[in-house]
């Protein structure tokens, strides 16, 4: 098993790419801080994980990433229950889809909260016990719309951006005490924002395989790293 003891943080567990990860990471044998807004569906992975892989903990932590005081309190539990986090997937994020001249305030804020302020919020209470260990891996689930601009697209697609922008100016604090740094950059999956771009929900990616990439990059050696992985479906059309 290439997580076996492995505490791990995901956020945005409750579905789609988030959840595929939780399981995925649970069959190697981690331990998973499972975290998002909709508590029933996290109990309900929770069971899940249970059933493939009995040693694994899982802690159900409902979080609104979208509130910094919540996020702050998410890390908080996962230290005081495991003491430090091996890996951390931020994956949490939202899509909204509009001509940015119709675009509602409120949405380009919810954007923005989550897809990049989450991401940075955990990384700073996520890193010092990563540096005072000198090891740790940070996995952030960005998209091909963070590589190329999106028809109305644009505030989702410069989240991305930034999110990939912020990953690897982190990479460069971070390197020398052995911490990885990641990025997967997913084209369509077929996952709740399916339909939001031109590729049919039935050739898109499985959340499964945005997992597999996921795993990837947390399960090598400790002197290696994937920087960023781009990930598209083979036959879109």
């Amino acid at each position: 098993m290439r997580l076996l003891g492995y505490p791990c943080l995901i956020t945005g567990a409750s579905s789609g790419i988030g959840r595929a990860i939780a399981l995925r990471f649970a069959r190697e044998g981690a331990h998973l801080v499972i975290a998002a807004r909709r508590e029933a569906l996290l109990r309900s992975l929770a069971e899940e994980i249970h059933a493939i892989s009995p040693r694994s903990r899982v802690l159900v932590v409902p979080t609104d990433l979208r509130d910094p005081e919540q996020v702050r309190r998410m890390v908080e539990y996962a230290h005081a229950e495991f003491g430090a986090l091996e890996i951390v997937v931020n994956n949490a994020g939202v899509g909204y889809f509009a001509p940015v001249t119709e675009l509602e305030l409120p949405l380009i804020e919810e954007l923005w909260a989550v897809n990049v302020r989450a991401a940075i919020l955990c990384t700073h209470y996520v890193v010092p016990r990563m540096l005072e260990r000198k090891r740790g891996t940070l996995i952030y689930i960005a998209s091909l719309a963070g590589k190329h601009g999106v028809k109305n697209g644009s505030v989702y697609a410069a989240t991305k951006f930034a999110l990939r922008g912020f990953a690897e100016s982190v990479f460069l604090e971070v390197r020398s005490a052995n911490i990885r740094v990641a990025v997967i950059c997913p084209g369509s999956v077929a996952t709740e924002f399916a339909g939001m771009g031109s590729t049919p929900r039935e050739r898109a990616l499985q959340a499964e395989h945005v997992a597999e990439a996921a795993l990837l990059a947390a399960s090598l050696p400790i002197g290696a790293t994937v920087s960023e992985i781009e990930l598209r479906p083979t036959n879109p059309n």
